[in-house]
Formats: structure tokens, sequence, C-alpha cells
């Protein structure tokens, strides 16, 4: 229905409609039962005493009907909200399209329970900002997020993979160059997310190699250096080419080599033991490690009772956990074909989220390798020049 411009109401709970501007919130149509209720209680007195003075009524039936009186006076007290004028006036014509008229705007009244309190909308959860935005950090720096104020109730939670996972904390440790994400959630409402990426360098590298990381001297087989076999200089081989990019990103970053030759040789072996690693973990304490094994693996002993698999696992277990710090490792498959280790290494490094180098591409490749440039064979075998490029090519792409 439409009211007159001047002031009109009708008592229905349904549609009712009002003059635009006239008033800013409308008045429950209660509130006329609680000023007759009021008028009541003014007028009672009288009227009671002039029944039991002039007509002799009972009292208790006076008492009953007063009763019944003030109840329906004031029964719907505090039982309605109202709904301001500016919350419904979009729903003009929707709700009624009879009330076209200039200055008709709708107001409802809603019924809730006695004492409730309608519902908060939700509100926009802030959104968490980095400390830094952005920029180079070591490897492992906890990056802290926060928000101006917390609501009540909200927790901070931040995810690496683009928000496939998510988890609690207000702080962060890079791991990588991709996009951190981080959001406000209450319950299943959540905050647009906030994006960071950051740039990580590593502090201490350690390279765990057999005879293409290095390999001392052997005159008689015409090898006089001690670095990686068949590289023509020590800054020729791809240890020596990783500590240089390193370098590049932190001056002062250092490198540790250990040999994982016994490991590949002995891994199927009863007396053999990974512990062996644990006094250069420990000590020089890497947040990088470069596991290069494979080519002395001896591929009928990969299925052995002590399998290749299950040592490996062991391997990259001690190097992941060894001081409760975040480490970065790095896994090759083997220059030389060895099907069988390399399947183990693929499947092994896949299953743990752990970074693999494919080398797969030299296998079979001559001009990664020394052929004819020593007298032995079995060193002319090793990766040459192009082909300890081509390793810490295809390695330092994983650190990126």
């Amino acid at each position: 229905m439409c009211m007159n411009p001047a002031f009109d109401f009708s008592s229905d709970i349904v549609n009712h409609w009002l003059p635009a501007g006239s008033v800013q919130s409308v008045v429950h149509p209660e509130t006329w039962h609680s000023f007759g209720g009021a008028l009541l209680l003014t007028i009672l007195p009288v009227s009671i005493n002039r029944a039991l003075l002039y007509y002799g009524v009972d009292q208790t039936r006076v008492r009953y009907a007063v009763t019944c009186l003030l109840w329906l006076s004031f029964w719907q007290l505090g039982c309605a909200q109202v709904e301001t004028v500016d919350r419904v006036a979009a729903a003009r014509q929707a709700t009624d399209p009879n009330c076209n008229r200039p200055g008709c705007v709708p107001f409802a009244i809603t019924r809730t329970p006695k004492g409730a309190l309608p519902t908060a909308a939700p509100q926009g959860l802030p959104v968490p900002t980095f400390s830094p935005q952005t920029g180079t950090v070591a490897f492992g720096t906890k990056i802290t997020m926060s928000v101006s104020r917390l609501p009540t109730g909200a927790i901070i939670e931040y995810s690496y993979d683009n928000g496939k996972i998510w988890i609690p904390g207000d702080q962060v440790a890079v791991l990588g160059t991709g996009p951190i994400l981080s959001r406000t959630r209450i319950n299943e409402l959540t905050s647009d997310p906030g994006r960071a990426a950051f740039t990580p360098y590593y502090q201490r590298m350690m390279v765990v190699g057999n005879s293409i990381m290095s390999h001392g001297p052997l005159p008689a087989k015409g090898w006089f250096n001690n670095h990686g076999m068949a590289a023509s200089a020590p800054n020729k081989d791809y240890v020596h080419l990783l500590a240089a990019r390193l370098a590049g990103q932190y001056p002062q970053a250092t490198v540790r080599l250990s040999s994982g030759a016994t490991f590949e040789q002995k891994f199927s072996r009863s007396d053999y033991s990974i512990n062996e690693f644990n006094e250069p973990l420990q000590q020089f304490k890497p947040d990088l490690i470069i596991v290069q094994l494979g080519e002395n693996v001896d591929e009928g002993e990969v299925l052995s009772p002590r399998s290749f698999e299950s040592q490996l696992r062991l391997l990259l277990d001690r190097f992941a956990t060894y001081g409760g710090q975040p480490v970065k490792i790095v896994c090759t498959t083997s220059v030389w074909r060895r099907p069988q280790a390399d399947a183990v290494i693929r499947r092994v490094t896949a299953e743990k989220g752990i970074s693999l180098a494919d080398l797969s591409s030299m296998v079979n490749q001559d001009q990664y390798f020394a052929f004819g440039q020593y007298v032995d064979s079995g060193i002319g075998a090793h990766p040459g020049d192009a082909g300890m490029q081509r390793i810490a090519d295809l390695i330092w792409a994983k650190l990126q």
C-alpha cells in the first residue's frame, strides 16, 4: 500500500510505505500498544473504583479483566525490530510495484524472539602484510605476517602451493622463489590472499658425490689433479661452477665435500651405516645439500634385501631432518646408464618432494664426456668441461 505524504501507518506485518526522507527509522506499530497500555494504567484506577462503588462488581473479575487488558497492551513490547529506510529503500519496486509515486519507499517489520539480538553481517577480514614484502634473503629466513587488528577468533594462515594447502602461523620460512600466500580466517570466512615472493641465497653448500665431484691424483693413469675428474681445471668442475654462482648471491658462501662413494658401493651390506654423514652434517650445518650419486651403484644390488631404495630413503631423511632446521636438497640421476638406480632416485625424490636434476639427457652423449683426452679410458668416461657445465646448469635450475 502507499502512504499519504503527510503521515500514515498500517499495522499489518507485511509491507508498509513511508515518504522518503521524512524519517530515518520507522516507529514500531507495537509502540501504539505500549501507549495504549500506559493510558490504561492512568484511567484504570478510577474505573475500578467506580465499578466497585456503583455497580458492586466482584473484585476478582475486575482484576482478571485488568490483567487481560494489560497483557494485550504490552505483549508485543520488545518483540519487533525496525528496519531503517536506507536498508530497505532498494526493495521499493520489487516489494510493491504499485507504489510508484515519488517519495514513496518501503519499510518492513520483522520479528525476533524476545531478548534475541540480530546476527551481525560478516565483515571483510583484513589481508595480512609481509615484513619484508620481497627481496633476497637467506634460505630458511622467517618472514612475519601481520594485520593492524586481528579480529577475535581469527587466525593467520600461509600457503606455499598457491592456496592448495593452508598452514596456520604468522611466520613463514623462505624455502624457494615461488610465491607465498597469506590470509586471515574465521571458520569458513576468509580474507583475500596477500602475496609475497623472495629469492633465497645459500650460505653453506654440502656436496655428496663421487669422482665426478672430486678425485685425488692418479699419476699412473694420467690424472694429476684434485678436483672433479676429467675437468680441465678446478674452476671447470660442477662444484666450483656452482660455488661461483652461490658467491654471486652471497660472497661468504662456503662449500664442503663429502664422499658418497662408500654409500654407492656398500649400501646393501649389513655392516654399512649412513652414520658416516653425521659428523659433516653436525659440524658444517649445511642449508643446501647436493646429492650427485648413482654412477657407482651396482645394478645387480639395487633390489637386494637391503635395497638401494630403502637405504636412499634413510639417507635423504637423515639429510632433511639432521638439525631441525630447513635445508634445501637437490638430487641428480646418473650421467651413465643406470636405469634401475635412476628409477629409484626418481621415485624416492618425487614421493618426498625433493628437487631432482635429471641428467638423463647426458647419457651416451659423447660431447659431454672427456673421451680421448686422457690416457686412461676410465678417466675419459667422466664428464669433460661441457658435461660439468651441463650438470651445474641443471642443478642450478632447481635452486631458482
